[in-house]
Formats: C-alpha cells, structure tokens, sequence
C-alpha cells in the first residue's frame, strides 16, 4: 500500500525533468547576479589616478578577475548542457556587454570619457541654445552640417528638463553598445537558426568591440541603425541566394518594414559622413549578390547621399571636397595615418599598441578560419558581404586617421559570424569539447579586450578637478577669446564653444613645439598679447593634456609640465585657476575675463 502512495505521490518524470531545467536556469541566472555584485564592488574599489600608461587595467582588483572567470565558467558550462534554452544563452552576451560597458560609469562616475563627447555635447547646446545651426561656423563646421544626433539629443533634453546632455552622456556609451548587441545579434539570427552560434557570435562581437565608437556620438547610434537595416533586409526581405524564406507576414506589415529601412537610411544620410559611404557599399552588394529582394534601395540611398552632401551640407563640402578627393585611391596612405609611431609612444602606448594588433588579428584569423571551413556553403554568402565590403572605405578616405578601425567596426558583424562558425558550427554534438573550446579562446580575448578597450583611459578619463578648471575657462571668458590648450585631450568646447579661438600645442609643427619649449614664456606672451582680434586670453593645461601628449609623443618628454613650470615661476603670467589636475594662467597685466595688455 505505501509503494503504491509513494508512486502516485512522485511526480511524473516530466515534471522532474522540467523542475531540473528549471533549477539549472536558476542556478545560471545566480551565477550572472554573483558576477555582477562581483564586478561592481571591485570598480567601485578603483582608483584612477593610480592608473599607468596600461590604462585602467593596470588598477583593476583581483575581485574583476573573479568576476570575469565566474562568467567566462558559466557561459562554458551553459553552452555545454544540452537544454539550455535560447533566452538564457543570449543572456551571457548582454551580461558580458553590461560588464564591461558599465565600466566606465563604475570607475568614473558621470562623468563622460573622450574628449569628443563633450564636444558633441557643445554642439547640443549651441542647438539648443540658439535654435539652429550654423553651416559656415569656424570650429567644428562639420556637425553643423550633419546635425541629426545633436538635434534630437537639444530635443530630448528639452523633454526631459534637464540642463545639458552631459547629464546622460556618460551613460550613452552602456545604453548604444546593449542596443549594437541586440542589432547584431538580430543579424546573427537571420544568418543561422542555431542558438548556441548566434550567442557565440553575440559574445564575440563584444569582445571584438573595443573600436569605442559606441559613446555618446553619432557613430554610436549611425552603426545601430546600419545594422538595424541589414537586420531587416536579411530576415524580412532576403534575395534569390537566400536559404531561408523570409517569416509570414502581411502585406502591410511588409511595407511598414519596408519604411522602417527608409527611415532609418534618411536618419544614417542626415547624421553621419562615413556611415551613409559604407550603407551605399553595402546595399549595392547585398543586391549585386542577390542577398535581398529590394533592389531598388542602393538608389534610394544614393539619391539621398548626394542630395544631403551637395545640398544641406553644400556650404561645408564646397570647402572639403577637394581635400576628400584627394584621399581617394591613396590606398597605402590612408592606411599609414591610421598606425601611431612607435618610435615617438611611450613604453606603455606600445604596449597598448601591439596587444591590440594582435588581439585584433587572433579574431580576423578565427575569422578566417571558419569562413574556409563554410565558403561552399550557401548560407555563408550574406556575411562574406558583410565581413568583405566595409574594406572597400580604405580606398575612399583616411577619415581623421581612423578609417581601419571604422573599417574593422563594420566589418565585425560578418567576421564574428565565420568566427563563431568555427568555434561552434551550427547542430554540433561534441558540446563538452567546444564548450571548452570557446571557454578558453575567450579567455584570451578577454584579456585582449580589457587592454585594448580601456588601455588608453589614462588620457581618455578627465577628473572633476579637469571638470572644473574647463568650467572656469568657459564661466568667465567673453567672446572673442583666445584660449591656448596643452593639447584637446580635455573636457573641452561643451558649452558656448563659440566664443573661443582653440590653438592647441600639440598640434603645431614639430619645429614649433621645440621652440615654444626652448622659451614658453616668450611665445606664450607673444600669443595671448594679441590685442587686435582677442578680447581675453587664457592658457589651460590640465592632467590628461599631459598623459596623452607624453603616451602618443607629441610633446617631447614632460613639455607640457615644463611650461606650466616656467610660466608659473614668470611674473609676466598669473594663474587664475588652480587645482591638483589643472592651471589656468593669463597675461600678469590682463584683468579677469578682461583683454589682454
């Protein structure tokens, strides 16, 4: 009698079964909570200034590299299990996205890194301040001509009463990265059914993407929205190549995805100057090898390229066409001003330098490697595109010394995809052996990652005390001033940028570098003694100035510390601000915020 109660007590097997996934999920899901309690209490114990030229992995606890190995072991072992559902393999990608770009915010506080976004968010507040643009403006014309993202960002600030984008700024860079994830992985999702290769994918996409792009720019929402289009077109509207029919949909329901890409190639034409290039190059192979059925959309594309160029932004490229023209075909060129000079970089930017390349390379290789292992197949067709296309941008511009690493941003979708067809190609049985496999390939990336990401943030992350002498600079300066910078390595032109006339030191001429160190006083005077075209003049040098002049090379040895030095001990100058990461100096005779003797 009690063996036949027991038997009708038990639960079915199906039960047990579905309470033992259950219990795994949950138990994944605790080990992603550890890993973040983990990874905050150990950025939380950070101390930046503390940071060498390694940048912010040369302070990093060794509670990081707890965290990071408990995340590393619980992807391994997810993968591995047979029933782990698709939700939760997706879930190690975003937790390794979250990590790692929540980083900065946990380190830094919100306060933005890299320069440029504080400039972006100056010319939010010109927007905003003034209503409009100005296309024939003397500094940072460029953005005036491109105005989407500054113009929805002065609208969203205004929405949302704050009193400037530097108040989210800094978040910008978690919240744009999560949002590429998502886009790639919603890419990965129309190139392969399997889901254990479309997270390995997502994961490497992570780890491949230390470009650092994605801040608080209008690159960083323009490779959202580009691949937010190739997302659709593969799913939704595939070629005659294609293997896979594109899901049920109605009518309408085709034509609103079909005015979704519209949208969003009008957003990327009025936002960015590169990314409609490479959307153009995109559409037109994507067509060419039947991966998509709207052939039509290169020319839309095109259409809307050149009128936004020879129209809207008429008045900025009358003037930079012909420097534009005379990059294209420059092949070998472009390519060279993109590499640092190693014979001018600091030890530890060497460092930085080559552990990057290589890292770099390891992904390209494994990229390489699966794309060998699958070219007969059908299906990989549509990454060749992507992988192969956004090299064609070498041709076009060297875009600021910067054209490789915006190549290699758009390119990682497709090359992530043949990566993640190598290390774990899709149906595969040995789920122990690749599991462990890409436990231990990532354990390299990662590494590569956190140097490659967050080597240079010596010179990319700006204290309060930086903070504060710009603010000063910008509170107390009337127009028309003269502001004389170690270098724009510093929270800089955020507000009112207008008014100033920017002479960096590291950008002038060698020659002129060594003869501003071999008497600071005497051409600083000569400088700021402008009195024709200047009603104030100011000198600021502050401390990421300095590390990032010394860690590229651009001024010999501690220059800009030595004329801080010699000008602090010269009664012909006075400072006017002050404080542990910064000097702001003016003539010894000119009021404050007054003209120059």
């Amino acid at each position: 009698m009690n063996a036949v109660l027991g038997s009708e007590l038990a639960p079915p097997p199906l039960q047990q079964v579905g309470r033992l996934l259950r219990t795994r999920e949950a138990g994944s899901l605790a080990e992603l909570g550890v890993v973040g309690v983990l990874w905050v209490v150990a950025l939380r114990s950070v101390d930046p200034s503390a940071m060498t030229d390694l940048g912010l992995v040369s302070v990093l606890p060794w509670t990081a590299a707890v965290a990071m190995a408990l995340l590393l072991f619980s992807f391994a072992r997810a993968l591995a299990r047979p029933t782990s559902p698709g939700w939760l393999l997706t879930a190690y990608p975003l937790a390794l996205s979250t990590l790692a770009f929540s980083t900065p915010l946990l380190a830094y506080g919100m306060t933005p890194r890299y320069s440029w976004a504080w400039k972006h968010a100056g010319i939010v507040d010109y927007i905003d301040r003034t209503g409009t643009v100005d296309p024939h403006i003397g500094v940072l014309p460029i953005y005036h001509s491109w105005p989407g993202f500054f113009a929805g960002n002065a609208m969203l600030t205004d929405v949302a009463g704050l009193e400037s984008s530097l108040d989210y700024a800094a978040a910008a860079e978690l919240f744009l990265n999560l949002l590429a994830l998502g886009a790639v992985l919603a890419v990965l999702a129309a190139l392969t059914e399997d889901p254990r290769t479309r997270a390995v994918g997502g994961w490497l996409f992570v780890l491949g993407n230390w470009v650092g792009q994605g801040y608080f720019s209008p690159q960083g929402i323009n490779v959202v929205w580009y691949l937010l289009v190739l997302a659709v077109l593969l799913r939704w509207f595939p070629g005659r190549s294609s293997l896979r029919a594109p899901p049920p949909a109605t009518p309408a329901r085709r034509v609103g995805m079909c005015a979704v890409v519209l949208l969003l190639l009008v957003c990327i034409a009025s936002t960015h100057q590169l990314t409609p290039v490479i959307t153009v190059l995109m559409l037109t192979a994507l067509v060419a090898s039947r991966q998509t059925s709207l052939r039509t959309l290169p020319w839309f594309m095109a259409a809307v390229l050149a009128a936004w160029v020879l129209y809207v932004a008429e008045p900025y490229t009358r003037t930079a066409l012909a420097e534009a023209l005379g990059e294209v075909g420059a092949v070998t060129t472009n390519l060279d001003s993109t590499l640092i000079g190693y014979g001018t970089a600091s030890s530890g930017q060497v460092v930085v330098s080559l552990v990057t390349r290589v890292f770099t390379g390891v992904l390209c290789a494994l990229a390489a490697c699966g794309f060998l292992v699958s070219w007969r197949s059908r299906r990989a067709r549509p990454a060749i595109v992507l992988a192969a296309v956004p090299a064609l941008i070498v041709g076009f511009s060297a875009y600021g010394n910067e054209v490789v690493f915006r190549a290699y941003l758009f390119a990682l979708p497709g090359l992530v995809y043949f990566a993640a067809l190598l290390l774990w190609p899709p149906g595969t049985a040995a789920r122990r052996h690749r599991a462990l496999v890409v436990g231990l390939t990532s354990v390299y990336l990662v590494l590569g990652f956190g140097v490659a990401q967050f080597g240079n943030d010596r010179q990319y992350h700006f204290t309060p005390e930086e903070v504060a002498a710009a603010e000063y600079v910008h509170d107390n300066a009337p127009p028309d001033t003269l502001l004389v910078e170690g270098s724009r390595n510093y929270p800089s032109q955020f507000r009112d940028y207008e008014r100033f006339t920017y002479v960096p030191i590291a950008q002038e001429d060698p020659e002129d570098i060594r003869r501003i160190l071999a008497d600071p006083v005497g051409v600083m005077t000569r400088w700021m003694s402008d009195t024709d075209g200047y009603r104030a003049s100011y000198l600021i040098i502050t401390r990421s100035q300095v590390a990032a002049t010394t860690a590229r090379g651009e001024v010999p040895g501690n220059g800009l510390l030595a004329i801080v030095q010699a000008l602090r001990s010269s009664p012909r100058f006075r400072v006017v601000f002050e404080n542990r990461d910064a000097t702001v100096f003016q003539l010894a005779g000119a009021p404050a915020g007054g003209p120059a003797p």
